[in-house]
């Protein structure tokens, strides 16, 4: 969508009062003007001997929305230039006592200022809310009957949400989590939610069961963002993953997609360290440059096959100032991940870990409701999983960690389960200290890992 720009010069200031009849606003170097007035911008501008420029509304505007941004901008402009003759004064006056402010004409001055300088913020506050009520797009919305899709939604079968990881009853292998769906894992600090997501990153490169029982469906590429650590720290847990990887390998001759598993996954993980970076999505409704640059780079980065999986933790890294206790600024976050997940190639599920709220931290037999902060957040979700401190009194209680399966909307919900976390930090589902031999739909795809430096036999 366009917008039409008069540059200003000496010939514009006559036509200054025709051009807000077309309801022109001025830009700074310029008036802007809609695009549906271009027929009588055209003529008054032929009469002038003037011309006019098409220029793109930025992303995210609609003409409305551009011109109240510009009124806004006004506001805070007037605002900073308020405060700092705010600061002179106060610094002119510090001395003072309030009652010796009030019996100078100076102290009344700097009290007007004051009482100015908050209305301009109540006025901004409006104006920002009416500038993102008109950035609401007016295209027209697509809207088809059934009978002019290309598929006959009622008499043919839909296909099957893709499989992502399984979950193995005796025979039966049944999915667990579905592609290209938004996921969240939810958990106290140190419960090892950061070492969970770590591992589904290299299961997924590798094909070794996410927690030694969950298999994997299909090998994949792995956008790994941490928000609280360096590349070193990232460095650190990725080894220790391998490390665990290899060791329960060589115990129970683990499958893995390839046979030089580690090698492969150097090809399919991509971590990124965000900590100490201004890395929200959103700020006052609207994406932020880093949530578009990220968008842009994994588009530029995307393999062959697309992206399988997108890990952000932890997400209050991520979601902006306003949106982890705002339901509709969380709401507008949810629908930021989902776009993640639409617009790169191979529709990746995108899973976040996210802190769990005190209530969660304290009680026991936690639901949905345990992610801290608003509830867009996990009504926006399609699928949820907690991780709880044990509370037993057990010697060894202290490793172990509880797996609450609490949302699932395309899978049945799993019967809560006991981790047990290693010396590493590493998580394992699998109580008897070996897990059972899985293989995934794709068994063609699988080889049998044998013993550290010696063959490979494909299964």
């Amino acid at each position: 969508m366009d917008y039409l720009l008069v540059l200003a010069d000496r010939n514009l200031r006559p036509l200054r009062g025709k051009l807000r009849e077309l309801g022109a606003f001025f830009t700074g170097i310029g008036y802007a003007v809609a695009q549906t007035r271009e027929a009588d911008l055209a003529s008054l501008c032929e009469k002038a001997a003037l011309k006019y420029h098409r220029q793109p509304i930025p992303h995210g505007h609609t003409f409305e929305s551009f011109q109240q941004s510009h009124k806004t901008s006004f506001f805070q402009d007037r605002l900073i230039s308020l405060e700092r003759e705010i600061d002179v004064l106060k610094k002119e006056l510090e001395p003072k006592t309030a009652q010796e402010l009030k019996e100078t004409a100076r102290g009344q001055l700097l009290q007007e200022l004051l009482d100015d300088s908050e209305e301009l913020k109540q006025q901004i506050k409006k104006a920002e809310q009416l500038e993102k009520a008109l950035s609401v797009s007016t295209d027209p919305l697509p809207i088809r009957f059934l009978s002019e899709l290309p598929v006959n939604f009622l008499l043919e079968e839909a296909p099957d949400i893709p499989r992502f990881i399984n979950v193995e009853e005796g025979n039966i292998k049944r999915p667990f989590l579905r592609k290209g769906i938004l996921a969240m894992l939810v958990g106290a600090g140190g419960v090892g939610k950061t070492h969970a997501l770590a591992q589904l990153a290299l299961s997924l490169a590798t094909g070794h069961p996410w927690l030694d029982v969950f298999p994997i469906e299909k090998p994949g590429h792995v956008f790994l963002g941490l928000g609280e650590n360096h590349l070193s720290d990232i460095h650190r847990l990725l080894r220790k993953v391998a490390k665990h990887f290899m060791h329960r390998t060589k115990e129970s001759q683990r499958l893995f997609f390839d046979p030089d598993p580690l090698m492969a996954a150097m090809n399919r993980i991509a971590p990124m360290a965000f900590s100490g970076v201004d890395a929200a999505f959103i700020h006052q409704g609207k994406p932020t440059p880093f949530f578009q640059a990220l968008l842009t780079s994994l588009k530029q980065t995307e393999p062959e096959e697309g992206w399988s999986c997108i890990i952000l933790d932890p997400i209050s890294r991520f979601i902006g100032m306003d949106a982890e206790t705002d339901n509709a600024a969380a709401t507008q976050f949810i629908a930021l991940l989902e776009r993640l997940s639409l617009e790169l190639k191979g529709n990746p599920t995108i899973i976040f870990g996210h802190h769990m709220n005190k209530g969660g931290v304290s009680g026991m037999n936690t639901d949905q409701a345990a992610a801290r902060g608003s509830s867009a957040i996990t009504d926006g979700v399609r699928w949820q999983v907690n991780l709880e401190k044990s509370k037993q009194d057990e010697m060894d209680s202290s490793k172990d960690v509880i797996f609450r399966h609490v949302k699932s909307n395309f899978t049945a919900i799993l019967p809560t389960r006991i981790l047990k976390k290693d010396e590493t930090g590493c998580l394992s589902a699998a109580l008897d200290g070996f897990a059972p031999r899985l293989k995934t739909e794709n068994s063609s795809r699988m080889v049998t890992l044998g013993p550290i430096g010696g063959s490979h036999e494909r299964s």
